[in-house]
């Protein structure tokens, strides 16, 4: 199994809000987040950086997972109780009223492998016959008009509130979370804050994830690369796990 992970501030933004960790622990386990601040002035950085260390701390804490709904468990749980540390940090310290952040973790284990998700950061999944989906589903204003079929996804791509966010840690205390346990086809997974997949088409993203002549290292840096080109308006980070090794690593 390999992976690399790397944020970047963009072109346009005076500070980056975002987070990420791609770790493992005494088990041979492995958990990756990434975590995109919201909240602007309301200390989204810190947000996002109390929550990516709160989940690894719970991960590294972790005994050994007993099957996959123990595995299961343990990331809806480990969420949740993100949410609340966030949360009452929020309610507790007056210049951090109103922060938060999206999460999105990839977490892989013996029994298998499961994408947990809050707001509207992703995780995608690319199968063994090189075809890209998006596992998550983004927790957005305008993602809930698509489904009720009010607007076309065509539509929600230059939508005006289409990062108006409806699920997110630390801005309300109860929250929904999404566990998604991962097909065995799925060879590799990217888990990217909106400065990605925002901004740059998810056939340009393809292209570069499956580039056999690139090492996984450098896919994560055109994949950065990608979104600056786009213009850079976003923080903008990524996290690629190739779970079988078979991807060619030139490094």
């Amino acid at each position: 199994m390999k992976y690399s992970g790397m944020s970047d501030q963009g072109l346009t933004r005076e500070a980056n809000q975002d987070s990420y960790i791609v770790c493992e622990n005494k088990q041979g386990d492995l958990l990756a987040v990434v975590c995109d601040g919201v909240g602007g002035a309301n200390h989204g950085e810190v947000a996002s950086s109390l929550a990516v260390k709160h989940m690894v701390s719970r991960f590294e804490e972790n005994e050994d997972f007993i099957d996959l709904e123990d595995a299961k468990a343990w990331l809806y749980t480990s969420i949740v109780s993100t949410n609340d540390l966030v949360y009452k940090k929020a309610q507790k310290i007056k210049e951090y009223h109103g922060m938060g952040t999206t999460l999105v973790t990839l977490l892989v284990c013996k029994h298998g492998v499961l994408v947990g998700n809050v707001g509207d950061s992703r995780a995608y999944g690319i199968d063994d016959q090189k075809n890209m989906r998006a596992i998550t589903s983004d927790h957005t204003y305008v993602a809930n008009l698509v489904q009720l079929g009010q607007i076309s996804i065509q539509e929600a791509m230059h939508h005006p509130q289409r990062h108006v966010i409806t699920n997110a840690i630390g801005i309300w205390k109860a929250i929904e979370v999404d566990i998604f346990p991962i097909e065995k086809n799925m060879k590799s997974l990217l888990l990217c804050s909106d400065g990605l997949h925002g901004y740059v088409d998810e056939r340009q993203i393809l292209n570069i994830v499956k580039n056999q002549r690139l090492s996984i290292h450098t896919k994560t840096q055109r994949l950065i690369q990608a979104a600056n080109d786009a213009g850079g308006f976003d923080n903008v980070t990524v996290v690629l796990v190739d779970l079988d090794g078979g991807l060619h690593d030139d490094e």
